[in-house]
């Protein structure tokens, strides 16, 4: 019984981070919620943007300059689970509808991360994205190379 109990706080306290985002970066209350050792990486990200923050400090800078970059997420159709073997290891999938200030196009993605959540705390949290959609929001372009002839025909 402990374990599931285990489960469901530190799904809530996930919930929790992912309202935090929705409501406008709110930075004080993701501070309430991370370990002093908090790490956050977008694994996928284009070479160029900023991938790995480690610490609190220097990982919630971050996240409190992304709302220059767009307005709020809007995170929704929210699912969050444990990994079986870890009730620690936290996976979350959801979906963003926002804009991008600079260039007022619409940003929409998918997401999946892993949150380890140790000691009642997120300790680590890395979100999976379609790195394209980013690109194409943020004015940019992806192009196939020349003479690529897709499956669909």
């Amino acid at each position: 019984m402990a374990e599931e109990t285990l489960r469901r706080s530190n799904a809530e306290l996930v919930r929790r981070f992912i309202e935090a985002i929705n409501d406008d970066w709110n930075i004080a209350a993701m501070d309430a919620l991370v370990s002093e050792d908090f790490r956050f990486t977008i694994p996928f990200a284009p070479d160029w943007f900023q991938v790995h923050c480690d610490g609190k400090e220097e990982a919630l800078a971050f996240l409190d300059s992304v709302r220059e970059l767009m307005e709020p997420e809007n995170l929704h159709d929210l699912m969050i689970d444990t990994l079986a073997g870890d009730p620690g290891e936290v996976i979350a999938e959801y979906k963003s509808d926002t804009r991008i200030r600079a260039t007022s196009l619409p940003y929409h993605n998918l997401y999946v991360s892993r949150f380890t959540v140790r000691d009642g705390k997120i300790t680590r949290f890395a979100e999976h994205l379609d790195p394209i959609r980013f690109v194409i929001a943020i004015g940019g372009k992806v192009d196939p190379p020349p003479g690529f002839i897709s499956a669909a025909g």
